[in-house]
């Protein structure tokens, strides 16, 4: 980072820039370019400084999921949910437009390796937050007759495996992402929810 660049930083709110420098970095380069020390060194602190704020570099990364997860569940309250079929369709393909706009971050976030479940609490609320809204979409496509009566949590297992595998293997390169892979995504949504309708309801 240029010294031009430095001098825009603020030292009075220290967590929020490295927040949001170490938040760049891993969109353009991955989370295994992110540093604290380096980070500190582009910003102009110490690295002490950046300590006080940040225990080590996974608690840092921790607080960019949160940001994704955060991201991602304001994305999906804001699908319309009166009609069930076009709401489950819909959150599939936020899922994968959100995995293609935000591809270094959404690994991040579902990246166990890296970040493990059970030792960042905020990470695992935020994770479950985003969850609950297709929980909740399934309950009440439930409760309408339009799904079959199964199992809740078979169900939101069955529907975010498809969602999440299918985000990742677009963001992997090995599915189309040209003009054509809304349309892929909504015709393999489709088939799970086809299998998955309520036969009264046909």
């Amino acid at each position: 980072m240029s010294a031009k660049a430095r001098m825009t930083y603020h030292h009075g709110d220290l967590p929020q820039q490295v927040h949001q420098l170490a938040l760049e970095t891993l969109r353009q380069h991955g989370d295994a370019a992110i540093s604290l020390r380096a980070l500190a060194k582009d910003i102009g602190v110490s690295a002490p400084a950046l300590y006080r704020h940040f225990i080590d570099r996974e608690s840092l990364l921790a607080e960019l999921a949160v940001t994704g997860f955060e991201a991602l569940r304001e994305r999906l309250q804001a699908i319309d949910t009166s009609n069930p079929r076009q709401a489950l369709i819909d959150i599939g393909l936020v899922y994968v437009s959100f995995a293609q706009d935000e591809p270094n971050l959404y690994r991040l976030m579902f990246g166990g390796r890296v970040l493990p479940r059970g030792i960042h609490p905020r990470l695992d609320a935020a994770g479950k937050g985003a969850f609950q809204v297709l929980e909740d979409t399934i309950a009440r496509a439930q409760q309408v007759g339009y799904l079959k009566p199964m199992p809740l949590a078979l169900m939101t297992a069955a529907a975010w495996s498809l969602v999440h595998g299918l985000s990742q293997l677009t963001i992997d390169g090995h599915l189309p992402v040209a003009e054509a892979e809304p349309q892929l995504a909504e015709g393999v949504l489709t088939l799970l929810l086809d299998g998955s309708r309520n036969s009264a309801q046909q």
